[in-house]
């Protein structure tokens, strides 16, 4: 009788060992990501003061506004530009700003002398599925000097150029992951050129150069945070639909414009004691605004705005910002 063969069992398939390297390679800058990344997720609502159209049209020596905004915006993607898309992340913020302007004359030219005090709270933080820990309080206070190089408002032509300067006093935790206050200084120039043609069209552009000190208190809480260089560009188009109004339903009505705008921000790259965390400044979003005046003495304005691409940062599904100003 013949001997019956044993029967080979095939070997159970085993992950090539490459995908599985890849694999947790890729794991671990996650984690490391969710660690660090975190200086990112800590948003300075006055990074950079963004502007609304028409914003460096100045009004009359001698005025004086006080400003009240609300700011409400989601973020449901987080970009690293060494890793690529960090998964499950989130980050939702609800910032209010207090503003205050005066407009002076030195030397021959208008001056706006500012202060502004961010306050607010980041909640629903979460990166890499690592839940944060909401944070409130008030962010940096801010002071900020402009001055008008043209101010001609028979041509409705206007150059100017506004430095503001944050104190780092703010709300800040260095054993928190989002803190409304940066514990470092920051510099913030902007150069503006608004020009109204046939009283009707507003052509406003702007350029804005950022610079940030450094936060010995980042990360552990005992690592320092450095920042590149920012530079941010900035476009509106505007249109006086005062007549509009004045045809349909509002015969009384006050100025109001309707203007649609784009903003792109490039640099700001970070490194933790000298290790870059892949987290940047970049930005690209449009945006659109509009605002009039509801008496001689009060405006009011509201403003979308939505990222159509972030690198090294959240990315904004969408902003709504309101702002109220009296003049006296």
């Amino acid at each position: 009788m013949a001997t019956a063969k044993a029967v080979e069992r095939p070997k159970p398939k085993q992950l090539p060992a490459p995908r599985l390297q890849n694999r947790k390679r890729r794991h671990a800058q996650l984690s490391l990501v969710a660690s660090v990344m975190v200086t990112l997720a800590a948003v300075n609502p006055c990074q950079a003061l963004d502007y609304s159209a028409g914003d460096w049209i100045p009004f009359p020596v001698g005025t004086n506004i006080l400003m009240g905004y609300y700011q409400f915006a989601t973020h449901s993607d987080l970009d690293n530009t060494i890793i690529g898309a960090v998964p499950d992340s989130h980050l939702d913020s609800d910032i209010g700003i207090a503003r205050f302007m005066h407009y002076d004359q030195i030397l021959g030219h208008t001056i706006a002398l500012q202060a502004i005090l961010p306050f607010g709270a980041l909640t629903n933080g979460k990166v890499n599925g690592q839940d944060l820990s909401d944070a409130s309080g008030i962010g940096d206070p801010i002071i900020a000097v402009g001055m008008w190089f043209i101010n001609d408002p028979i041509h409705k032509r206007y150059f100017s150029a506004v430095n503001f300067v944050s104190i780092p006093i703010g709300t800040y935790d260095k054993n928190s992951a989002l803190n409304l206050g940066s514990n470092r200084w920051q510099n913030d120039l902007q150069l503006d050129f608004t020009e109204i043609f046939s009283n009707k069209l507003m052509i406003d552009v702007a350029a804005a150069w950022f610079h940030a000190w450094d936060n010995d208190e980042a990360g552990r809480g005992q690592q320092t945070l450095r920042q590149d260089e920012t530079l941010g560009t900035y476009l509106w188009i505007g249109y006086d639909v005062t007549s509009l109004l004045h045809r349909s339903i509002m015969p009384s009505a006050l100025q109001a414009w309707l203007s649609v705008g784009y903003a792109g921000i490039y640099g700001g790259a970070q490194k933790l004691d000298g290790v870059r965390t892949g987290a940047e400044l970049g930005e690209q979003q449009i945006r659109i605004s509009y605002s009039q005046f509801i008496t001689p003495k009060w405006q009011g304005l509201i403003q979308i705005s939505h990222d159509v691409d972030a690198r090294g940062q959240f990315k904004q599904d969408v902003g709504v910002l309101v702002r109220v100003a009296k003049l006296f």
